[in-house]
């Protein structure tokens, strides 16, 4: 089997600079994903703060940055910009880390250098600052505004979100991250950017009132701490679950971002005063900046369905009666923790938003630096087997992000590449499978079903249980029998959905199994051996098709088998 000569390198004299290195650093580490050598997807992401930094410091975000640049497996590598608004220095932009693809400090959305639509396929926002006083002018001369993004930025950004970019924002309680993310569409009616009521006792974001989203859980001590937020124990949140009944199969699933490889993502740090997501009251409004219509906030759909709206898909609880070092006792409530919207659905971008940026950096993942490091409090989540799991299970929830925020073209080429590898993972295809030389007809359904659920099962674990769906559904599902896709598919609108009693009597999930079973022996008869050399030369396009017409032939067996079961059921329950 071909290989590509790595023999000659080592960790200590790899240097590593964009992403093709970083999968170059990879073969060295693990020779195995590279067998057929395959350079992974590239997704371009600008990270943007305008207070916060991406140093190993307390606010600083460089375990989130490393954790994205981390991603296990081989389908995708995120070619990270990090950006200040204000001055920054170089431990402030992470110098020490040589992945990252560039810095940009003084950083403007109006600058052609800085930002345009082509420049990146994601934003993240991660705002502190309550005003952006001593921003200066910009290129004509005029002052920036003050308490928000100038109209010339926020008309950029619409663009780039209406060409399929992503786009993640959040703040702390309050105000805090107002000016950089309050005026941006769609972002802007997704989470509360400021206090609503002077009153303490009435705000829902506040710092100390007892109304606030004081989400810290108590830590070995049994008693309420501001710290409390950098041990290993995290607060426990509320996913919204999605449903969908098939046959005599019912399945319930969160949404993809909080979907890890090891299941629901029930757990998110905790801190003593968090800000908050909602679904947006005005959906109807048109975007005007700098004088250009960029058309509705919230167009209609692109799929036949109900025009998609962003919903709230996390709750936080706050226990009554936590006080986290001498505030206000707190009333038992709830609140939005995570707010998603699935503009993919009509054409645009999607957007995320979230409570606190918190849940992201340092101090509430790593631990307090003012806490020795042989103490809980000085190694966060790092301080027992139990804190790491949870830290797994948050840390799946940061690469959930950067993908489902991925436009439409970057997801599928993710998903091409993981269907690739697929084929040569062992227990996929060589554990069920008694011969290399195989020939698609000669394979029986029952043994392409297996292939299919030992497949999702793999996938599952290295991205997750909901991109290994959303993977069979968009590739296979989806160019092979279409008509099904709604009967499975559980984040799609009520409306979507088949309707009837007679679905009850079928199950459609052996028949996505069967097909992508299919899919992966046709892709394995079209490239046995693929030459490693060719890399660069790979035809996604040339794979997709392969799959499609596997999966086509899939159905076909699936269908006939399907019309043999229903003449045996005739007979043995005497049907006529």
């Amino acid at each position: 089997m071909p290989r590509i000569d790595i023999s000659h390198l080592t960790l200590d004299n790899l240097r590593i600079h964009d992403w093709r290195q970083q999968a170059l650093r990879d073969a060295v580490i693990k020779p195995e994903l590279f067998y057929p050598y395959l350079l992974p997807c590239r997704v371009r992401l600008l990270i943007v703060v305008d207070g916060l930094d991406f140093s190993g410091l307390d606010f600083g975000l460089s375990t989130f940055v490393q954790t994205l640049l981390d991603i296990p497996g081989n389908h995708v590598r995120f070619q990270i910009t990090l950006a200040h608004i204000f001055n920054a220095t170089p431990d402030q932009l992470l110098a020490a880390e040589p992945r990252i693809h560039r810095r940009i400090d003084r950083f403007r959305f109006d600058l052609d250098d800085h930002f345009t639509s082509e420049l990146y396929d994601e934003v993240l926002l991660f705002g502190i600052a309550t005003s952006f006083v001593g921003r200066g002018n910009d290129s004509t001369g005029t002052p920036y505004p003050t308490d928000r993004l100038s109209d010339r930025e926020l008309g950029r950004i619409t663009q780039f979100l209406n060409a399929r970019g992503g786009l993640f924002a959040t703040g702390d309680h309050g105000s805090l991250g107002r000016p950089l993310s309050h005026a941006i569409p769609r972002a802007r009616g997704m989470r509360l950017w400021q206090s609503t009521s002077a009153q303490d006792d009435l705000d829902q974001v506040s710092m100390v009132g007892q109304r606030r989203n004081d989400t810290n859980r108590l830590g070995a001590d049994g008693v309420s701490q501001f710290d409390d937020q950098s041990d290993d124990v995290p607060q426990q949140v509320q996913p919204k679950l999605y449903s969908r009944t098939s046959g005599f199969t019912s399945a319930t699933w969160p949404h993809p971002l909080l979907c890890g490889p090891s299941g629901v993502i029930r757990v998110m740090p905790d801190h003593p005063h968090e800000g908050e997501c909602v679904e947006p009251s005005d959906t109807g409004k048109s975007l005007v900046f700098d004088g250009e219509a960029l058309g509705a906030e919230y167009p209609p759909a692109t799929d036949g369905g109900p025009r998609p709206l962003p919903e709230v898909i996390s709750t936080n609880t706050v226990l009554s009666g936590t006080t986290s070092s001498g505030k206000q006792p707190t009333l038992s409530q709830s609140f939005g923790g995570i707010a998603a919207y699935d503009g993919h659905r009509a054409g645009i971008g999607r957007v995320v938003t979230d409570a606190t940026w918190h849940h992201f950096v340092n101090i509430n993942l790593v631990g307090d630096a003012d806490y020795p490091n042989n103490q809980v409090k000085g190694l966060g989540f790092l301080a027992s087997p139990t804190g790491q799991a949870h830290f797994e299970a948050i840390k799946a929830y940061f690469r959930n992000i950067a993908v489902w925020l991925a436009p439409p073209e970057r997801l599928a080429c993710m998903h091409v590449r993981l269907a690739w590898r697929l084929v040569w993972h062992s227990r996929v295809l060589e554990a069920v499978l008694t011969t290399r030389e195989i020939k698609l007809e000669s394979v029986s359904v029952s043994t392409l079903r297996l292939i299919g659920v030992h497949a999702r099962d793999v996938l599952g674990r290295t991205a997750s249980r909901c991109q290994s769906l959303r993977l069979v559904l968009d590739l296979v599902l989806e160019r092979a029998w279409p008509e099904l896709v709604p009967e499975i598919d559980p984040w799609l609108p009520e409306t979507r959905r088949g309707k009837g009693d007679d679905i009850l009597w079928f199950d459609p999930h052996p028949v996505l199994d069967i097909a992508f079973g299919a899919a992966l022996v046709a892709l394995k008869e079209n490239f046995p051996d693929p030459d490693p050399k060719d890399a660069e030369s790979f035809d996604a396009k040339q794979v997709e098709a392969v799959i499609a017409e596997g999966a086509r032939l899939g159905v076909a067996r699936a269908q006939d088998s399907v019309k043999g079961a229903l003449r045996t059921a005739r007979s043995r329950l005497k049907l006529g």
